[in-house]
């Protein structure tokens, strides 16, 4: 008689497949965050080489031209009216002037700086060169953009400056320069009371003490590195800004290029009302962006706990927003003798 053998082979259990699923989501749970901090890390680290990049442009342009990228407007030009149009149309910005030292020299190549941006009520001159001045303020730069920022649409985005919301699309920049730390505007208004640049002036959206102001009436002087009495080492020169909370961020515009100190660092992620002039609730950053440019015309940063600003002499810092009010406005001016450290 032949007996059958039946063999049981070994197999999990339907609790011990469930107990190993659940330790693998323990440890993917575990992993996860520091996953996520390393990517972070990464961005972070991309950000401050961009900025590095640009504050070595800033230098590689004063090599050649002895004084640092120029920056202005023309915004009362007769016929082009006012607003943020005329400024775009008449301007330079310190961006548009280092893309030769950023690799990007077929770019500035293509544009024509005797024409502006608007097909219609712009300055005059052949529609063909017109709309590649668009082309080329329409075209994203990798070098201008945080990679931590995920809300800027790929690098182009549309409200900027006074264009009617969905008319033009433009190239934005997560950079901008130091207008100094006396403003005029919105709850943070700061007069300028010490000496240097524009000693007794508020207008620091125009006339700031800092290295770069918007200057739209092309009436501040030229910045030379003799003009940086403060030092190279204690004075920011770049710093970064988010295009969602201000229509004026993007790298065409000389209007668009600069941010102040006197606003604290992060304020307009952090913000609520009553503290801004739109009665709007925090986070409506596409309205708030349109309305309220008094109090998010400063810096601010997707990086957890602060953000990367470049200094006059080369390097990078990456500054806590905790940091001290007067320090960090003491550090934007390049002219008023403030004595500050923004330490290690």
């Amino acid at each position: 008689m032949v007996r059958k053998r039946f063999w049981h082979r070994p197999a999990f259990t339907l609790v011990e497949l469930l107990v190993v699923i659940a330790i693998i989501g323990i440890l993917v749970g575990l992993l996860l965050p520091a996953v996520q901090a390393a990517r972070e890390a990464a961005r972070r680290m991309q950000c401050s080489n961009n900025v590095k990049q640009l504050g070595l442009a800033f230098h590689n342009y004063e090599n050649t031209f002895r004084n640092f990228p120029l920056n202005f407007a023309w915004r009362s030009r007769p016929g082009l009216g006012a607003g943020g149009p005329a400024i775009s149309d008449t301007g330079k910005s310190w961006l548009q002037m280092v893309l030769p030292y950023i690799e990007q020299n077929n770019l500035f190549n293509q544009i024509d700086f005797s024409v502006g941006l608007r097909l219609t009520g712009g300055i005059a001159g052949p529609t063909a060169n017109i709309q590649r001045n668009r082309d080329v303020a329409q075209t994203p730069i990798p070098t201008f953009l945080c990679p931590s920022d995920g809300q800027h649409d790929n690098g182009r985005m549309n409200r900027r400056s006074d264009n009617p919301p969905g008319l033009d699309v433009f190239a934005v920049t997560n950079y901008k320069a130091c207008a100094g730390r006396n403003w005029a505007y919105g709850i943070y208004n700061h007069p300028n009371t010490l000496g240097g640049r524009n000693g007794g002036n508020a207008d620091g959206l125009n006339a700031g003490n800092g290295v770069l102001s918007s200057n739209q009436e092309n009436t501040n002087p030229i910045t030379r590195m003799r003009d940086v009495t403060d030092g190279t080492s204690n004075t920011f020169f770049i710093g970064e800004a988010l295009p969602i909370l201000s229509q004026w961020t993007w790298w065409y515009n000389p209007n668009a290029a600069t941010a102040t100190t006197a606003i604290p660092l992060n304020f307009a992620l952090r913000r609520r009302p009553p503290y801004n002039t739109c009665g709007l609730p925090a986070g409506n950053f596409a309205r708030l962006a349109d309305c309220d440019w008094g109090n998010n015309y400063s810096f601010n940063s997707r990086h957890t706990g602060g953000g990367n600003f470049g200094l006059g002499d080369g390097s990078v810092r990456f500054v806590s927003d905790g940091v001290d009010t007067e320090v960090y406005r003491g550090s934007a001016s390049i002219s008023s003798g403030e004595v500050v450290s923004l330490g290690e």
